[in-house]
């Protein structure tokens, strides 16, 4: 079985999914399908849930306005670190334990039977749930709510850009990169037009004009797309290019960060 799955959807979030709501529908026949440990995985989820948001009015945290860029301050980047570099054991024992479930049930797994399925959800509860017991602990150790947590992670380990639909074509925005190459070229091209000798008063006037319009034109352009806090967050983040890269783990913040605040499905009924 690939990895991924066993520690990702086997026995991380589609369990979370699965599992949260459906217990609440179909009560404590899933709990037997379960071995009788559902309900109690349930209400520690509750729990969690419920810390989070404790920690999130305790911690409060003020995100950017929507469609900026959020700017990153060197000590909050070092405690953010400092929380995944204390959380990663748990995650590696959650890897560790999910694979020894795995080589054990394996095969019950493969067969597709309700039971199975109900029985790995409800490990999948706890196995995930002890890690973010650990992330919960280490946030309120470091004084940082998970809702902080969580916007970091996007700026430090942002997701791939999706790809285009096939059939349409890039909307062109004024502030993009190439555009702003654009301009910057039309500005450094005026330079050698106003060192002609042969200029009169008002073209020199003109051309000046001109460049001033440019410069704050790239300028405000800049600004709108967020360019110097973009590139202020990449200069910090290659100063602490070894600790970023020595905790990134996209499957880490898939289960125990995303999966907090999931939302949750119905189980099948019996």
């Amino acid at each position: 079985m690939n990895k991924k799955w066993i520690v990702g959807l086997g026995l991380g979030v589609g369990g979370l999914l699965l599992v949260g709501g459906g217990l609440v529908a179909t009560g404590y026949w899933a709990d037997r399908q379960m071995g009788g440990g559902g309900l109690d995985a349930l209400a520690q989820t509750q729990a969690r849930a419920q810390r989070t948001a404790d920690l999130n009015t305790r911690f409060p945290f003020q995100p950017p306005a929507a469609g900026k860029v959020l700017k990153l301050d060197e000590a909050r980047l070092e405690t953010y670190l400092a929380v995944r570099e204390a959380t990663v054991p748990a995650y590696q024992v959650l890897e560790k334990e999910s694979l020894e479930y795995i080589q054990t049930h394996g095969k019950e797994l493969d067969r597709g039977g309700r039971r199975a399925l109900l029985q790995a959800a409800s490990a999948s509860m706890r196995m995930v749930g002890k890690a973010q017991a650990v992330l919960l602990q280490n946030l309120e150790a470091q004084r940082m709510s998970p809702l902080e947590f969580h916007r970091l992670t996007a700026v430090v380990y942002p997701p791939p850009p999706a790809a285009p639909d096939a059939g349409v074509a890039a909307v062109s925005q004024a502030s993009d990169p190439a555009n702003i190459a654009q301009l910057e070229a039309q500005l450094a091209a005026l330079t050698p037009r106003l060192e002609d000798p042969k200029l009169t008063e008002a073209e020199r006037l003109q051309l000046e004009q001109r460049r001033a319009g440019l410069r704050k034109y790239i300028t405000q352009l800049e600004l709108s797309s967020g360019k110097d806090v973009k590139d202020a967050n990449a200069a910090l983040l290659t100063k602490h290019a070894a600790r970023v890269a020595k905790v990134a783990n996209p499957m880490f913040d898939e289960l125990l960060t995303k999966s907090l605040e999931a939302g949750t499905a119905r189980l099948p009924t019996p």
